[in-house]
C-alpha cells in the first residue's frame, strides 16, 4: 500500500504521499478506525473478505459474504 501511494505521488500532485506522511496516516487508521471495528465484530457485525484479487474477484467475496448472513444481491445493490 505504501509502495503504492508514493508511485500515485509522483503523478498525483499530492504533496502528503511521501513515506512519513503515509506511515502517519496508517497509525492513524490503525488508532481511530480499527476500535470501531473491533467493536462490531464483537457483536458479529463484521465480514473480512481478502481485497487483494481482482475486482470482480473482490465483489464476488462481498457478495458471498453478505449472502452468508442473509443478504441478497438485489438488496445490496442500491447501496452502491
Amino acid at each position: 500500500m505504501q509502495e503504492r501511494l508514493i508511485n500515485r505521488g509522483k503523478t498525483s500532485g499530492r504533496s502528503d504521499d511521501n513515506a512519513e506522511s503515509i506511515k502517519k496516516r496508517f497509525r492513524t487508521f490503525v488508532e481511530t478506525s480499527m476500535p470501531v471495528v473491533e467493536y462490531f465484530e464483537g457483536q458479529d457485525k463484521v465480514e473480512k473478505v481478502m481485497a487483494t484479487s481482482s475486482p470482480d474477484e473482490v465483489y464476488e467475496g462481498v457478495k458471498q459474504s453478505l449472502s452468508k448472513r442473509g443478504i441478497e444481491q438485489e438488496q445490496f445493490i442500491a447501496l452502491q
